[in-house]
């Protein structure tokens, strides 16, 4: 007799799809489209070839059937050329992208399968073919297979003929396995909720919402006249948009749908994703997020038609288009994958994700008091020249406390979405730079009234862990000392550099990064344009205008001094899509005169208000794309290198010896790297003979250095000292607007009457402390 436990055990080996008792073997095959071996023009001859002879994708007239081969191979013969072309610009160390992320995909889904399953993938066209899976699955000794044609929608050009070969290729290899096929799952609760999610994901993380952006979904077109003969792909796509706009929550006439990838001169279903992205862009949305809804894996079209050559059409009318990436292997879609292997499709209104919209708002803190009261700065950062000065008292960390607690770029994000989300904070934003890694955010009412210790605790894990380490002082502080500790950053008061100017777009790209991670709202917006007036008011009514260097020129300056390199006739490249590349390439540009055109960017980016401002930077100089910075097309951008800036945020190096050293004969043609990565990006390059290397600690000793030269100026003290008292007055009218209250007649702070200019030579802390 069993027990309990025996029979739950079963049961859910059961619902898992495993037979346990039996023993017997089961499969999962993910079948794509397809894929060339290499982007050379003869193989993608070959592909299209294949591609274009099954009477499935061009369907002649009756009787006309026996063209079908010889017109593809015209055709392939035709397109290869350009075609290839396309290829290469998408191809990775990988590989093909659709193949690589089929790879990953049934890996990702064969850890997540009960034991006694596995997965295997195939293409319809190219390899691996569907034939040669089949005898993999075979040798695996598997006794039933589950196959899932990666296409949601059914379509007889897609799923249709992959199922025609499926089961030709088990009569050919006389396989004798049960088969299973989910051919059509275009309105399953789990592929709505992936795609869902995703869309939200990616919005979320860009800062676009319903009314800032038109989302645009987009599929794969189809011949009209193959839809009249019956093919359903029109309306099971309209079906699931309908289902994963009601699950996002994105209001409906916000939302567009557009085909894409027309062919030959048929008439194709409407409207053609450029014609409508170009229409909606000159009727004045600004800003167009694009999810292909029909591609589960990014391949030429999402990476190629869209992400190229429709993103230029869009900039070039004026607008921004942000590309969600296809499903690929997110967590959703491999769980979608495994439930349609185990259980079958389930319509959306059923099981699992609930129907409350994912853009939907919950509950909302209780309101923020007023601004400045509400402030709270937790930071770290180096020492500088100035010192304290008449702000906040602060405590400096070491070079390496300060690299142990920095985060790279990209980590920013779902720091601040985290902290938002799980503390009483309702806004925040990360100053994150090469001299400090500060939080700035606003408590809400639970947060100032009881909570104020718990909130600053919970956040400090959340930035450094459950520990402060070595060589780590942690500065916190509140309200008015807060606000007048960020006017002083932002003036270069604080910085390695005296009036370092670089600061300002550091500070605009914290901005940018919280509207991506959406927790920038009025509070940080009205901040941060209060700081960035207040800089330029400053220097504008101070003789500390006079004092305005930016940290990548000190940098090189001395650089240039010290080794007599001659930049304006050197070929310089830039690695990097940030402020740090936007700065350096203006200052090649304008400050040692080097001819745009021989300047090149490589750099990763989807288009963002960043990449506008990296193009303008350029000029007319070479842009290079790509998806790593260890992909063939950036080592051969640095192979024809003299000087490689390194303008990245990443915690591990970029450049490795091995990749570099065969590159060229560096004694011949000696190379300069300049990298400002706190973290490095570089590893062994300093062991090549000709390759000389400036890491980030030696460019802040040459700042340092340049930073002295420049306090020795006889004015120097003077107009650190308007500075400093400039911006205490400021301070001190902002404390009296905060300390009064709409029924006082006096400030809390002077004591002045509300009607009073208040002007205090001094600052009356409303609250600091460091821990």
């Amino acid at each position: 007799m069993t027990s309990p436990v025996e029979r739950s055990e079963a049961a859910r080996h059961l619902r898992n799809g495993q037979a346990a008792s039996n023993g017997r073997r089961r499969g999962v095959l993910l079948v794509n489209l397809g894929t060339p071996d290499s982007p050379d023009r003869r193989s993608v001859q070959k592909y299209l070839a294949e591609f274009l002879s099954d009477p499935s994708v061009i369907q002649l007239p009756r009787g006309l059937g026996w063209f079908n081969r010889p017109l593809g191979h015209l055709i392939a013969s035709l397109r290869a050329k350009k075609s290839a072309s396309l290829y290469r610009r998408i191809w990775t160390e990988s590989g093909s992208p659709l193949c690589s992320i089929t790879s990953e995909q049934t890996e990702a889904l064969g850890a997540v399968l009960p034991p006694g399953w596995q997965a295997f993938y195939a293409m319809r066209y190219g390899r691996p073919s569907i034939e040669q899976a089949l005898e993999h699955i075979s040798e695996a000794r598997i006794d039933e297979l589950v196959v899932i044609p990666m296409y949601p929608q059914f379509s007889g050009t897609t799923t249709g003929t992959a199922v025609r070969e499926l089961y030709s290729s088990l009569r050919r290899g006389g396989h004798h396995f049960s088969v299973i096929v989910r051919n059509s799952w275009f309105e399953d609760g789990g592929y709505v909720y992936a795609q869902a999610k995703l869309i939200r994901d990616y919005a979320l993380a860009h800062g676009l919402s319903p009314e800032n952006t038109r989302l645009v979904l987009s599929a794969h077109g189809l011949p009209v006249s193959y839809i009249n003969r019956g093919d359903p792909y029109l309306d099971q796509i309209q079906r699931s948009i309908e289902l994963i706009t009601a699950r996002l929550g994105w209001p409906a006439e916000r939302v567009s749908m557009g085909y894409q990838s027309r062919m030959g001169p048929a008439k194709w279903v409407e409207p053609n994703l450029d014609e409508l992205l170009l229409r909606l862009a000159r009727e004045g949305e600004k800003r167009l997020l694009v999810c292909p809804i029909s591609f589960t894996a990014d391949c030429l079209e999402t990476l190629e038609e869209i992400d190229v050559r429709y993103r230029a059409v869009v900039e070039n009318a004026g607008a921004d288009l942000f590309l969600s990436p296809a499903l690929n292997t997110s967590a959703p879609f491999i769980s979608a994958l495994k439930e349609l292997a185990l259980r079958g499709p389930r319509p959306s209104t059923e099981g699992g994700s609930k129907t409350r919209p994912l853009f939907s708002s919950g509950k909302k803190k209780q309101g923020v008091a007023r601004d400045t009261d509400a402030l709270v700065l937790i930071g770290v950062s180096k020492a500088n020249r100035v010192g304290d000065g008449l702000g906040p008292q602060l405590r400096y960390s070491t070079e390496a406390g300060l690299c142990k607690t920095k985060k790279a770029q990209c980590d920013i994000v779902p720091l601040l979405k985290d902290v938002c989300a799980q503390t009483e904070v309702t806004e925040a934003f990360v100053w994150n730079t090469c001299a400090r890694f500060e939080f700035y955010g606003w408590l809400s009412k639970d947060g100032l009234n009881g909570k104020r210790d718990q909130t600053v605790a919970e956040v400090k894990r959340s930035l450094f862990g459950q520990d402060e380490l070595e060589g780590m002082d942690v500065n916190v502080h509140f309200g008015v000392d807060a606000w007048h500790h960020l006017m002083r950053t932002v003036s270069g008061l604080n910085s390695g550099l005296p009036g370092d100017k670089d600061i300002l777009e550091q500070l605009e790209t914290a901005q940018r990064v919280s509207e991506r991670a959406g927790s920038a709202d009025s509070l940080t917006k009205r901040l941060i344009s209060d700081a960035i007036s207040l800089e330029r008011d400053v220097r504008k009514q101070t003789s500390w205008g006079q004092f305005d260097p930016g940290y990548c020129y000190a940098a090189m300056a001395r650089i240039v001094e010290a080794t007599d390199l001659t930049l304006a006739d050197s070929q310089c490249t830039v690695f990097g899509g940030s402020t740090t590349s936007r700065s350096v390439l203006t200052t090649l540009a304008q400050r040692f005169d080097v001819p745009t055109r021989t300047l090149t960017l490589v750099y990763r980016g989807h288009g963002s208000g960043q990449m506008k401002l990296l193009r303008k930077a350029i000029g007319n100089g070479k842009r290079v794309r790509v998806g790593a910075y260890n992909e063939r097309a950036a080592l051969d951008a640095a192979a024809e290198a003299d000087v490689i800036v390194l303008g990245i945020d990443a915690d591990k190096p970029i450049l490795d010896v091995d990749e570099i050293s065969d590159l060229r004969d560096f004694r011949k043609r000696p190379l300069t790297i300049i990298d400002f990565n706190t973290f490095g990006s570089t590893r062994g390059l300093e062991t090549i003979e000709g390759v000389t290397v400036f890491n980030a600690q030696q460019l802040d000793d040459e700042v340092v250095a340049y930073g002295e030269a420049m306090c020795a100026s006889p004015k120097f003290a003077d107009a650190v000292g308007e500075a400093e008292e400039w911006i205490v007055t400021q301070s001190a009218r902002r404390q009296c607007q905060v300390a009064v209250e709409p029924t006082q007649d006096h400030c809390r702070a002077c004591g002045r009457p509300r009607s009073s200019r208040c002007l205090g030579p001094t600052l009356t802390s409303v609250g600091s402390s460091i821990s």
